[in-house]
């Protein structure tokens, strides 16, 4: 008798102690899936957020003030490139199926997401105000998107962005020669996300996996540099060159809390976490046109990151005085 119970006890021990492992597996796959994101998603974040000055002539000389309407976006060389159908990247997780099954069956985000291994765009709108005083330009961009704007069942988000920009004529524009101008500037961004995970469900082990609860990211960048900048006015035209260096210091902190049942298990919770730093220099060139229309330009940009390898666009609209 005295035996059996004792096997009993050994057997719950080492069941229990199996069950613990998996869901440990289950929650590192989370934690790695969040860390291995993050790694894609944090360098890419400060071309997005430098972007938007909504002009390209090197100085403002000559007029008093401006307002502009950016959009662009930076084409990144893809997102989620570790997930593939065999999940060679996980243990006991099924992060394929995860993606996929949290991306709309049709529409742009499904078109995005099929092509997202090789592009995906980081887009971007922003409002910009100039101001010329006392022989320096003060260029003011952002955008700020509060709690509650966005917002469904599935998917909340809010976002600051906040840049100033202060810069002087080296050089004016005579004759022949082009206006060159040197700044300096700051930008701040920060980007809060959550995703409410309804009912995933997938086999492990021969029964069904279920698990539910909450994904949350936040992001903080900080980033402040130096442009120099060369431009020429052709009648209406005022073609543009622009070198940058900039740094960026960048925090990507992911977390969950979520609650996962094997069969007819008991609930066990998770906690998943990962954490993303970056703090580096780039170098970034950009080239474009003004189009100048008595009171009303548009500036065409296009932008280089050295450091990303991404590419950047942008179509600004300009009333200015």
């Amino acid at each position: 008798m005295k035996k059996f119970i004792g096997l009993i006890v050994l057997f719950s021990t080492v069941s229990a102690v199996a069950s613990f492992a998996q869901f440990t597996q289950i929650e590192g796959d989370f934690s790695k899936l969040m860390l291995l994101l993050g790694r894609e998603v944090t360098p890419e974040l400060q071309q997005n957020d430098l972007a938007g000055t909504g002009i390209g002539a090197a100085s403002l000389k000559g007029k008093h003030f401006y307002v502009a309407l950016t959009t662009g976006a930076v084409l990144s060389k893809g997102i989620l490139k570790f997930v593939d159908s065999s999940n060679s990247n996980f243990t006991a997780l099924n992060v394929y199926k995860l993606v996929n099954d949290m991306v709309p069956s049709s529409g742009i985000a499904r078109d995005l997401y099929d092509q997202s291994k090789t592009l995906f765009p980081y887009p971007t709108v922003k409002l910009a105000l100039g101001a010329r005083l006392f022989n320096f330009d003060f260029i003011l961009t952002g955008i700020g998107v509060p709690t509650g704007l966005i917002a469904t069942d599935t998917v909340k988000a809010n976002l600051l962005n906040l840049g100033l920009r202060v810069r002087r004529d080296l050089i004016e524009e005579s004759g022949a020669f082009p206006t060159i101008s040197g700044g300096l500037g700051v930008v701040y961004s920060g980007l809060h996300f959550d995703y409410n995970l309804q009912n995933f469900t997938q086999n492990y082990s021969g029964q069904n996996l279920v698990i539910n609860g909450s994904l949350g990211l936040d992001t903080q960048v900080v980033s402040y540099g130096f442009d120099l900048g060369i431009s020429k006015t052709l009648l209406i035209f005022t073609p543009f060159l622009r070198g940058s260096l900039w740094h960026e210091s960048a925090s990507y902190k992911n977390s969950g809390n979520l609650t996962a049942v094997l069969g007819a298990g008991t609930p066990q919770t998770l906690k998943p976490q990962a954490e993303v730093t970056v703090d580096d220099w780039a170098i970034l060139a950009s080239a474009g046109v003004d189009f100048n229309l008595a009171l009303f330009q548009l500036c065409t940009t296009g932008t280089y990151n050295f450091n990303t390898g991404s590419w950047g666009a942008e179509l600004s609209a300009r009333f200015g005085f």
